[in-house]
């Protein structure tokens, strides 16, 4: 058996996280390659797909005549040759797709679906189940709710001209899904409700397989040696909340300064004002923006986008909780590593967390929008001596997440559809 796996880049989640399913798929003695739009890997299984040089002056041309000089030099309209990957198409017998975004153009896409092969769908976010838009609108209020099949009347679709990332998942919604309804690979429960409500994927098979986890950011560090390495304190006591921005309006950061205040009010109360909680550190990992928390008692310290594996695996060691105030989230991925590395997490009854959190054991659920519970979970945490020791639960739990567990789970439903297939 050949897999092939197609995503956008290796660069950032999406790809590394294709590049791992691969590897763990040749681990268990499967042929595997990735294909991605930009390659910084030096895994040979690893192929770099390259843009087509007439597309490139195509839109470079279009851009200039529409005066879209802010686009002239973007990538962002262009998609791959068919013919460059063709010959890993052919030679395969099962593809996973795990975006289309800067990839894959209709007519390509529709030519893959038509080959004898197996194809399924692995997608990161919500780009095959929402209204013809590549990204999850709620940041701007605009969300769709109604997933339609039909977006010719949606107002953000008709802003765009005929090129647009949206028209183009608009044309694989209404031709390709509906028509060859491939069986999409979901990350969790959460995220396989909204496409099992979206009319396209209705007749569709969907089955939540969770992510696999980065092996390089789930390493055993002792807590004080993460901290030293960090220039941290013992004695303090740190919170941990981190997303790619701060700032985005459904990762809760202003749900979580709420919390972060009522929380030192009650520590006050409970003590008559005589502590000072001058040993409380919030840390912060994503793109600032206009995230900002000015809370008495309490230091922050952003670190700002953090990339290394190994600084994540000590941030993880060395805090004493995650703080996920997410209220509308397909994951968020943070959860599960900081599970695998057995930090506790504190999260709203949402998404990722409300599969993978058990109360008392290895975290807890926080009822949506409660900041008074969640600022009292963490600060539980954070003055109790309780300990948070693995047992038969939370053990299967960090085994969901395991990049092998993720790829036999895949193999199971390829070996299925593989005795109906032929």
């Amino acid at each position: 058996m050949k897999i092939l796996i197609i995503t956008n880049n290796d660069s950032d989640g999406v790809g590394q996280h294709a590049i791992r399913l691969s590897s763990a798929f040749k681990k268990q003695g499967i042929n595997s390659k990735t294909l991605v739009l930009h390659k910084s890997s030096y895994d040979r299984s690893v192929i770099k797909i390259k843009r087509s040089f007439f597309l490139r002056i195509f839109f470079y041309i279009l851009n200039l005549t529409k005066k879209n000089i802010n686009n002239l030099f973007s990538l962002g309209y262009t998609t791959v040759n068919y013919n460059m990957i063709k010959p890993h198409v052919d030679e395969s017998d099962v593809i996973i797709i795990f975006s289309i975004y800067k990839i894959l153009s209709f007519t390509n896409l529709k030519k893959i679906f038509k080959t004898k092969k197996l194809v399924y769908l692995r997608p990161l976010d919500l780009e095959f189940a929402t209204g013809g838009c590549h990204v999850n609108l709620l940041d701007n209020k605009k969300e769709c709710n109604n997933y339609k099949v039909d977006c010719k009347s949606c107002p953000l679709l008709n802003n765009f001209n005929f090129f647009d990332l949206s028209h183009k998942n608009f044309l694989i919604k209404k031709n390709i899904i509906t028509s060859f309804k491939p069986r999409t690979f979901v990350e969790n429960s959460y995220t396989q409700k909204i496409y099992n409500n979206s009319p396209i994927f209705k007749k569709n098979k969907t089955e939540v397989i969770y992510l696999g986890t980065n092996s390089e950011r789930i390493k055993f560090i002792p807590k004080i040696i993460a901290r030293n390495n960090l220039n941290l304190k013992n004695k303090d006591k740190i919170i941990l909340f981190g997303s790619f921005n701060l700032d985005a309006k459904h990762k809760g950061g202003h749900l979580l300064k709420e919390a972060l205040i009522l929380m030192i009010v009650n520590l006050k109360k409970k003590n008559n004002q005589k502590k000072k909680f001058e040993n409380i550190k919030l840390i912060t990992i994503g793109n600032r923006n206009n995230f900002k928390i000015d809370i008495p008692n309490i230091e922050w310290l952003d670190l700002g986008l953090v990339k290394s594996n190994k600084k994540l695996n000590l941030l993880y060691r060395a805090a004493d909780v995650l703080a996920c105030p997410s209220i509308n989230d397909n994951g968020p991925h943070i959860i599960s590593e900081a599970l695998s590395n057995d930090l506790p997490v504190v999260a709203f009854n949402q998404g990722l967390a409300s599969e993978t959190i058990i109360n008392s054991k290895n975290g807890y659920l926080i009822p949506l929008y409660n900041i008074k519970e969640f600022g009292n979970s963490i600060s539980s945490i954070l003055y109790t001596q309780k300990k948070f020791r693995m047992d038969k639960e939370t053990k299967k739990i960090k085994q969901l997440f395991d990049p092998e567990y993720e790829a036999l789970s895949i193999r199971k439903y390829i070996k299925k559809d593989f005795k109906h297939y032929n």
